[in-house]
């Protein structure tokens, strides 16, 4: 989740509230959480759902709403000027083909509004823009560029003064040199998608803008530009950008895109609407409010409301509230407007008493006693490859669940056993001390006749120089005692196994797993350089209601399916 650090001075200049106990109560119930305060600093981790929130700016708009300081003017549209005086012109871009623009002027800029420029910036290409692979944000001194603007795309060799450089570089070696480009330069391909006006290139999206038009304290007007692979994620980015830059005054002015067959102008900021009922709230919460009270709680929240009749009430949603999409979302918000702390908890009318499933009570049970005994959890992939089921673990024919379309080789089937798992996990930490002892709990898959076995299983694994059978016995001796199940051990052949050490684990005369050394071949294959010593075993048989069949554990009449 986004963590973001905000002055707690700014905090309560913008939310023109001087309690700070207030402005974090605020904060807690938008789902944030405050992580430390150091000083005049504090740390907040907010949920990504709320992109709006992800400045201070944001943040306190919708604190000033909560607490009704001021309806905010976003709501129902921003201060701007409807006829666009600057056209962006898009030539042969293919590799990030979507852009939107704004301009903002008569703006005011100190180095703290630049610091949250930046913040701003950066939250939003990690959540809306995911780490700028579909929205890529630029911000530049609008002052400093010579119309007409294109967007396009060039060959490498071209180039640009980015910025915190001195000097002129080719777009190929701003990949390779500049610390940007080696974090980003595996989103552009084959070609390279620039802006430029008359003087060059000034942003080369998704990597770096250029050192030219880098805004500072005695920039007054901002262009703003955004590239994309989403249509719509891009012109969401740049509504909830420009409302969050509108909250320190300044005008917006509308840019014409104008792409080979078509036009538009952005940023579009007229809200959307979504009707409400109120009786959906009073049945989803279980609270009983009528719509005075509702009308008070979409107004905390920042909505327009036009009612309809005693019941339903259209809702106007500002343009930086992406995050809603259906009706539900509003009355979540309501529900944070009223206070989570205001619902009464209710047992529900049932005719049952919840408990802990048997299969949690089992598995808390064993995860228990193998931390006990010095074990680290680990949790891997129940996709895996056949390969590494089969092949690496020196078996020639098994019976696999197989994807149909699987995505890459890699993952091209369901796993019908974990001790594949747990030795890639090994291989790739062999930097790590010795000995490594390690379990997994987790779901396995038989396919067998016309039917599918879902079984649970447990799988240990001992790596160190002098490890051996008799230390997964060890394990295997004290876990079951601690669970109260008698075993039997029977010599069994296993390919995966050193010949005459390894064995099947019996209960009730019913086999539920293995135990041994893995074989020196099978240690080559997954290039691991200790001896590794192995238990798993089924310890569960899950079920769904729909079969009517009770849960089967390994202290019942269980086979493990996957031997």
């Amino acid at each position: 989740m986004p963590t973001l650090s905000f002055n707690i001075n700014d905090l309560m200049r913008f939310t023109r509230i001087e309690s700070v106990e207030k402005i974090f109560y605020a904060i807690r119930q938008f789902k944030g959480e405050i992580k430390s305060i150091k000083g005049e600093e504090i740390i907040v981790e907010l949920e990504p759902d709320r992109p709006d929130l992800l400045s201070v700016e944001g943040l306190s708009r919708a604190v000033r709403n909560f607490f009704g300081v001021e309806l905010n003017r976003t709501t129902h549209g921003s201060l701007y000027s409807d006829e666009p005086r600057i056209e962006v012109y898009v030539k042969d871009a293919k590799t990030r083909p979507y852009i939107a623009c704004a301009i903002i002027r008569n703006l005011t800029i100190d180095n703290d509004f630049i610091k949250s420029l930046m913040n701003m910036q950066e939250a939003l290409h990690i959540t809306l823009g995911r780490n700028r692979r579909k929205v890529a944000i630029g911000i530049h001194d609008y002052d400093k560029i010579v119309p007409p603007i294109i967007y396009t795309e060039v060959d490498g060799d071209e180039k640009m003064i980015p910025l915190d450089m001195y000097e002129e570089m080719s777009l190929k070696e701003i990949l390779v040199k500049h610390p940007k480009g080696k974090a980003y330069s595996t989103l552009v391909k084959e070609a390279y998608p620039v802006y430029i006006d008359k003087k060059g290139i000034f942003s080369f999206p998704p990597i770096i803008n250029g050192e030219r038009t880098r805004v500072n304290e005695s920039t007054r007007n901002l262009f703003i530009e955004l590239t994309g692979i989403d249509e719509k994620s891009v012109e969401q980015t740049l509504n909830v950008l420009v409302c969050n830059i509108l909250e320190r005054g300044g005008i917006l002015e509308k840019v014409a895109i104008k792409y080979p067959n078509f036009s538009k102008i952005t940023p579009n900021l007229t809200p959307k609407q979504m009707r409400i009922n109120i009786e959906m709230f009073n049945r989803l919460i279980g609270v009983k409010i009528s719509l005075d009270e509702a009308l008070i709680l979409l107004k905390r929240m920042g909505y327009g409301i036009r009612v309809v009749n005693y019941t339903e009430v259209d809702v106007i949603i500002p343009p930086y509230r992406v995050d809603v999409l259906h009706p539900v979302d509003i009355i979540e918000d309501m529900l944070i407007s009223y206070g989570y702390e205001n619902i009464t908890p209710e047992l529900p009318s049932i005719m049952t008493v919840g408990k802990p499933s048997l299969i949690e009570v089992l598995e808390g049970k064993i995860r228990e006693l193998l931390i006990g005994m010095g074990f680290q959890e680990v949790m891997t992939f129940t996709l895996t490859s056949i390969a590494s089921q089969t092949t690496l673990m020196n078996i020639n024919n098994a019976n696999v669940l197989k994807l149909v379309n699987p995505i890459s080789e890699e993952y091209n089937c369901y796993r019908f056993w974990i001790t594949p798992n747990l030795l890639r996990f090994l291989s790739q930490n062999k930097h790590s001390a010795y000995p490594q002892k390690i379990f997994e709990i987790g779901y396995v898959a038989i396919p067998l006749e016309e039917d599918i076995y879902v079984q649970r299983n447990t799988a240990v694994a001992i790596s160190y120089s002098k490890a051996s059978f008799t230390d997964a016995k060890e394990v295997l001796v004290s876990l079951m005692d601690g669970l109260g199940v008698e075993v039997s051990l029977e010599q069994y052949n296993h390919p995966s196994f050193i010949s005459g050490r390894v064995a099947i684990v019996k209960v009730k005369d019913k086999c539920i797993g293995l135990i041994g050394e893995i074989h020196p071949k099978v240690l080559i294959n997954f290039n691991i350089e200790m001896p590794v010593s192995i238990l798993e075993f089924t310890h569960c048989q899950p079920t769904f209601p729909s079969k009517g069949i009770k849960v089967k554990t390994f202290k019942d009449d269980l086979t493990a399916k996957w031997l």
